[in-house]
């Protein structure tokens, strides 16, 4: 997760915000002000389309470490 974090505020993304401990006790959820930039495939991470106003536009999950990389609208 930490190459697409790089490679997102690489291209002109930028973090707008941080949260922890939701889903589960030990994730960090790291919100980009824009949209994701490019798409990312990588092992034990999966893309989500959220797509819910109420929450974010998109997000990348890593399942080793439960930590999310999240879009804004």
């Amino acid at each position: 997760m930490t190459e697409i974090l790089n490679q997102e505020v690489e291209l002109g993304n930028e973090i707008v915000e941080t949260s922890k401990g939701w889903p589960d006790e030990k994730t960090i959820i790291i919100f980009l002000g824009k949209p994701f930039m490019a798409k990312y495939t990588f092992e034990n991470v999966e893309y989500r389309n959220i797509d819910d106003p109420h929450y974010w536009k998109a997000e990348y999950v890593d399942f080793s470490t439960k930590h999310v990389l999240a879009c804004k609208f």
